[in-house]
């Protein structure tokens, strides 16, 4: 259904200039101190709000009400963010099952190519009202959390309610990039030993909500599984677990942080690959 849901998006879009620091172009001044060249860097205030009906296949009508509101990278340093816009796409259709969408990047991408959709089937209304309980509705919220010289960390929020469900459900999704080397961090880019790491989450779900390893969801094997989500800020790991991914709604979502002082110097090199530790910069 997200698939309609995002077709039916309008967008208004409004251009917003920021400056940002180009850590590559170092130029000495007059007075022969090294300076830092600035190029302009541009993002786009997206907001969208969509009311339809659809019919789906059974021939039942579901009715939508959904918003759609971004801060969007469109130049980073001067130059186009191809790979920062597929890391923020992805991380849309991965948020916690919100927004499976096997073409969402082609759709955003081309959307004058995209006909999966039958055109009969979707009917924009400018306003709906709630049928007997049968309106749904979702939101997904994009904006950037902070930016340093080195990266630039986006907070994707979602949050939907189908009708009929017990409750809805929402996600706390991150990018990590580097604008250094204009790329989007990966998990394995950062992590070298992935046992430590577990240990080291644990201690900080004791510290920080009091839970226990019989508090949380873990599989047969006993182990916690790997974070799928996870962001840098400053000198600070976090570990992000969507809700239902390792505990029940009612605790929430987990943001499992590691602090250094967490760790001994060795354990931090074990935990951290070389570039992991470049980006949280670390020093004994």
């Amino acid at each position: 259904m997200k698939k309609i849901i995002l077709l039916a998006l309008t967008i208004i879009t409004v251009t917003t200039l920021w400056s940002c620091a180009k850590s590559n172009g170092n130029i000495p001044s007059n007075d022969g101190n090294m300076v830092m060249d600035s190029t302009l860097c541009q993002f786009n205030n997206i907001d969208a709000e969509k009311m339809f009906t659809y019919v789906n296949d059974e021939g039942d009508t579901m009715y939508f009400d959904n918003t759609f509101s971004a801060f969007w990278p469109q130049v980073i340093n001067g130059k186009p963010c191809p790979e920062l816009q597929q890391a923020l796409f992805r991380a849309m259709t991965d948020s916690a099952g919100l927004n499976q969408l096997d073409k969402v990047i082609d759709f955003l991408l081309n959307p004058a190519n995209y006909t999966e959709i039958e055109s009969d089937k979707l009917i924009p209304a400018n306003s709906i009202k709630d049928d007997e309980g049968k309106l749904s509705s979702s939101e997904v919220s994009v904006i950037m959390e902070s930016m340093t010289d080195r990266l630039l960390i986006y907070h994707l929020g979602t949050s939907s309610y189908m009708a009929g469900a017990a409750h809805g459900i929402y996600a706390n999704n991150y990018v990590t990039y580097d604008l250094k080397n204009e790329k989007a961090v990966a998990f394995e880019d950062v992590i070298a030993d992935t046992t430590l790491l577990r240990t080291a989450i644990l201690k900080s779900i004791k510290q920080t909500y009091d839970y226990d390893k019989d508090d949380l969801f873990l599989p047969d094997n006993g182990l916690l599984p790997l974070p799928r989500d996870f962001h840098i800020d400053g000198q600070v790991f976090h570990a992000v677990y969507q809700v239902y991914e390792i505990a029940s709604y009612a605790q929430g979502a987990i943001d499992a942080p590691i602090y250094p002082y967490m760790l001994k110097p060795e354990e931090m090199k074990r935990l951290f690959t070389p570039y992991g530790l470049e980006l949280i910069d670390y020093t004994e």
